[in-house]
């Protein structure tokens, strides 16, 4: 029976391909495989069979109409891949999904969807009464503050997170390219922290669902986004397009900006932490998560102009009047915001 053979090439990949791989091949074979090739022999599976499989995921559309088509091509893959064990143990002669991806194009990608700059105060309070779990609420807040994708919130975890440097050192490896990438953590963003750390603290990841014993679903951020009425106005990809846009007109940097979104594809190789601006980017991050701080505490738009001058100002009243005037301990801080690490620092000392 295919289906017999299809639980022996489970069981072979479990061996060979990382845990969240299989995982995922495990919970594809058991939803839409298995019932699909019920009963069918192997050398008995035709194009019509595997293209039914297909039709049957396809039907499952969500409340717009669309149809979980990156599923469907997986799942396509899944099965081919099956085929082409069989086909190499010399079981079967014909691998009947070639082609069937082509049915199936990729959908095509469409801008995640945002509010208005104007609509953003009040997107902000709503995200700040919350009511819903603790972890959701700072999810959301975090991800606003950072504009990082989704899938880098969610894979998080406390390892990565550089206290004395206030640096979150993003590095995901279970993406088909390994992302690193560097993001200086704003006042906020380390508030949100210190908060996760009495739920969380003692689990791997920092967004972490504690009952499923896992890191939350990609969909956890625009549930909750559904829940406070934003459903077809905001996703949590769209705070990264609200950053970008609204970071250019306030004046800052365009090249730290791209650097900070990580669009630059070579700031994905696997062995090198995306560092350029670092310095303009700390005051990027501090500059926005105070501004949207300012949006939401005055529950209107500021001008641009006016949010600047009034954020400059806030800046540099935190910073020391001078060398002479700042402290030990305001020294040391200030050589670490800027990216030295302990040892850096003991190296000069004893040089």
């Amino acid at each position: 029976m295919f289906n017999d053979y299809a639980l022996e090439w489970l069981e072979e990949r479990e061996r060979n391909v990382k845990p969240r791989t299989y995982q995922q091949d495990y919970n594809r074979m058991h939803k839409d495989v298995l019932p699909s090739f019920k009963g069918i022999a192997l050398k008995d599976v035709t194009f019509e069979d595997c293209k039914l499989m297909a039709d049957d995921i396809e039907s499952r559309t969500n409340n717009e109409g669309a149809s979980p088509r990156e599923v469907t091509r997986r799942t396509i893959d899944l099965v081919g891949n099956i085929l082409r064990r069989a086909i190499r143990k010399r079981l079967i002669e014909v691998n009947h999904t070639d082609g069937l991806k082509e049915l199936y194009p990729k959908a095509k990608t469409k801008h995640m969807k945002h509010v208005e700059l104007s609509e953003l105060p009040k997107l902000l309070q709503d995200i700040e009464g919350y009511h819903g779990h603790d972890q959701t609420r700072l999810g959301m807040k975090f991800l606003a503050y950072s504009f990082c994708r989704t899938i880098e919130l969610r894979m998080m975890k406390w390892e990565h997170i550089d206290f004395p440097n206030r640096l979150w050192r993003v590095d995901i490896d279970n993406l088909k390219i390994a992302r690193k990438h560097v993001v200086p953590l704003s006042d906020q963003m380390l508030a949100v922290l210190e908060e996760m750390k009495p739920i969380t603290g003692q689990y791997e990841y920092v967004f972490y669902h504690t009952g499923m014993h896992q890191p939350y679903s990609e969909e956890f951020i625009n549930n909750a986004l559904d829940i406070l009425g934003y459903a077809g106005k905001q996703t949590g990809h769209g705070f990264r397009h609200i950053a970008s846009t609204n970071l250019n007109e306030l004046g800052y940097m365009g090249d730290a900006i791209e650097k900070q979104m990580a669009h630059d594809k070579k700031s994905s190789i696997r062995a090198v932490y995306n560092a350029q601006h670092l310095e303009e980017r700390r005051k990027i991050m501090q500059v926005w998560a105070d501004f949207l701080d300012l949006l939401r505490d005055k529950g209107e738009v500021v001008d641009f102009q006016t949010a600047r001058q009034q954020i400059e100002q806030s800046l540099a009243s935190k910073q020391p009047d001078s060398l002479q005037n700042a402290d030990k301990q305001t020294l040391i801080k200030a050589l670490l915001n800027q990216g030295l690490t302990v040892d850096d620092l003991q190296g000069y000392i004893y040089k």
